[in-house]
């Protein structure tokens, strides 16, 4: 009897937006989760019964069901926390996250921290992959946890050093024979800082004393407070650039149970002989001392780059992506995290930045992309249709109680 039908076809009204009205209240509930990505019921209606028993015009529908719940994962706005490893993906792509038994899991919320052996997790101890570093600071193709290493950093005995200064062309030649405790036997002196094999600074001091060759200059070379040492004459065209004595070899001798006597190469390429006061313009050498970690950045293209002590940095892993085919195929398994699934499709890694992949933001979190406004409106229209149903219903036992009124 259509009556009966009409009950039946309203309960499936109340079952599928009771369902919906579920779905909207996970929204507003995780309207500050982080990464949370919010969902939407979709509706079909249920195969249709014909009243002559043919098709077209007289079929009467049987109801509704909820046929999906799809998932939207567009971007979430991006807000600055100023917490180094909250990190926020701008585009596409997840997390890969590994559990102790070392299971796969996917996530978009980048609220990391690091734990008492150095790993970066998330909340639930999730920890973080990525691609890791050699020794020199190269990123591999091997992936692993990303683990902040304590190991101080070894330090680089100098093996070359680079001056750029000029000498006064208009400069006199000292009387004096050559003396570092007497000034006025040489025209101008500056000091390099270098590094011997054990990280230990040492002083050369570069002495300068013209001489009565023309364009010709004697050069004496001191470490700390040793004697003094000539070293290659430096020879100026007319026009003021070095002509001889451009790179020199120097062989220090130094203390302290570190290598010796240590080479370093000076450059001297870049001095001149110009008529104005002799000066320093630029010096560089390539030596530094030990140095202990310091702090932590994270780029756009997720290179976990450590800064020592000594003002060294190096690339100690790069986070890596994932995307999906049909991201809404994942399965969620609560936590801020996704499982791969056959519908899904198989996960597709990478760097940042490559392949589609979105870029990382450090210090920013990426907010949930539910939208109050919206999920407000859908709730009064959910709640309208309940009603309705509801209401198909006494309307409908209203008709059968007339029906059996009928025998009275």
């Amino acid at each position: 009897m259509g009556i009966l039908t009409s009950m039946f076809t309203a309960v499936t009204g109340l079952s599928s937006y009771g369902n919906a009205m579920g779905v909207i209240g996970n929204n507003i509930a995780n309207v500050g989760t982080a990464g949370f990505k919010s969902s939407r019921a979709t509706f079909s209606d249920l195969i249709s019964t014909s009243l002559a028993g043919g098709s077209g015009g007289d079929q009467i529908g049987l109801g509704v069901f909820l046929n999906d719940i799809q998932r939207n994962f567009s971007q979430g706005s991006v807000t600055t926390t100023g917490n180094t490893f909250d990190l926020a993906i701008d585009g596409n792509g997840f997390y890969l996250m590994k559990d102790a038994a070392g299971a796969s899991f996917y996530s978009r919320a980048g609220q990391f921290k690091v734990d008492n052996q150095g790993r970066v997790v998330d909340a639930e101890g999730f920890l973080l992959q990525g691609y890791q570093a050699d020794t020199s600071g190269n990123i591999t193709n091997t992936i692993s946890n990303i683990t902040l290493s304590t190991t101080a950093f070894a330090p680089q005995a100098t093996s070359t050093a680079d001056i750029v200064a000029n000498l006064d062309a208009n400069a006199t030649v000292p009387t004096g024979a050559f003396s570092v405790t007497d000034p006025t036997t040489y025209n101008f002196s500056t000091g390099v800082t270098f590094y011997d094999s054990l990280g230990n600074a040492h002083q050369l001091q570069l002495y300068f004393v013209k001489t009565s060759t023309a364009r010709t200059w004697d050069l004496y070379s001191r470490v700390d407070s040793g004697a003094a040492s000539a070293q290659t004459d430096l020879v100026f065209s007319a026009a003021g650039t070095l002509t001889s004595g451009g790179t020199q070899a120097m062989s220090l001798t130094i203390g302290g149970g570190a290598t010796t006597p240590q080479t370093v190469t000076v450059d001297f390429t870049g001095m001149t002989q110009y008529g104005s006061p002799s000066g320093v313009i630029s010096q560089v050498q390539n030596g530094y001392a030990s140095g202990t970690l310091e702090r932590i950045s994270v780029d756009k293209d997720g290179r976990v780059v450590a800064q020592f002590t000594n003002g060294q940095t190096q690339a100690m892993a790069q986070v890596v992506l994932n995307r999906f085919t049909n991201p809404d195929g994942l399965v969620n398994v609560g936590g801020n995290h996704f499982l791969e699934s056959v519908e899904s499709g198989a996960a597709l890694a990478g760097a940042p930045r490559t392949n589609g992949l979105g870029s990382i933001v450090s210090g920013a979190v990426e907010q949930s992309n539910v939208d109050l406004g919206k999920e407000f409106v859908d709730m009064i229209i959910t709640q309208r249709a309940f009603q309705a149903y509801s209401r198909a219903i006494t309307t409908s036992d209203e008709l059968l109680q007339e029906l059996v009124n009928l025998k009275r």
